[in-house]
């Protein structure tokens, strides 16, 4: 995970996992003005706020900051395949069922990125902190100051980041839609765990086919 600091702008990226970030943070980063930080040698996970504050020039409050959030049950989904799938931390992955019910703390194989210190570390960070957890960090508010959703990512980068080409796809799972993935028990699991989220920014579950 790479947030990015455009200076001449006075304008900050905070990257939360699997919002598109990746994609985001690689275009900005060819800026001549862009600051880097990425994600060093994380031992136990911290939120983006978190990890990011102690490094920055300034006050995270003294930046245009902007973030993107996506529909938790989509999200955890995409976080799952991705410590699955994409940067394996298991040998013998759970399903996606027991994951979601507490079968995740089993990481322990050595295929994940350098920038955490352990693979629990690495699936915490992706699954296990919430959006909102990112967004706030010890706090029951928005650090951010700008938070743009997942399901507009093209319009809201033109908007609020000035990226006008299309974004280059990164990271992307193997997957169906997400829907496929939840019986009723585990949609009230990801309705509670996100609930400040979805309240503020007004999502729900959507079966494949619903407008």
């Amino acid at each position: 995970m790479v947030s990015v600091l455009l200076k001449d702008r006075n304008l900050l990226f905070v990257h939360i996992p699997k919002t598109g970030g990746g994609s985001i943070s690689r275009v900005l980063r060819r800026e001549p003005d862009a600051v880097v930080y990425a994600v060093e040698n994380m031992v136990h996970a911290k939120t983006c706020v978190q990890q990011l504050e102690p490094r920055l020039p300034k006050k995270l409050s003294q930046y245009q900051t902007v973030a993107f959030v996506r529909n938790p049950w989509d999200w955890a989904v995409s976080g799952f395949l991705h410590v699955t799938q994409n940067q394996p931390a298991y040998q013998n992955p759970p399903t996606f069922k027991a994951f979601l019910i507490g079968d995740w703390r089993g990481a322990d194989w050595s295929a994940y990125p350098e920038k955490f210190a352990n693979p629990k570390a690495y699936v915490a960070y992706h699954t296990q902190i919430t959006q909102w957890d990112h967004l706030c960090a010890n706090s029951n508010r928005s650090k951010v100051k700008t938070v743009c959703k997942y399901e507009r990512l093209q319009k809201d980068v033109r908007r609020h980041l000035n990226i006008l080409s299309p974004l280059p796809k990164v990271n992307r799972s193997d997957r169906d839609h997400y829907s496929r993935y939840y019986d009723e028990t585990l949609i009230q699991i990801v309705a509670d765990r996100n609930s400040d989220l979805i309240d503020t920014y007004g999502y729900d579950f959507k079966r494949e086919g619903d407008h």
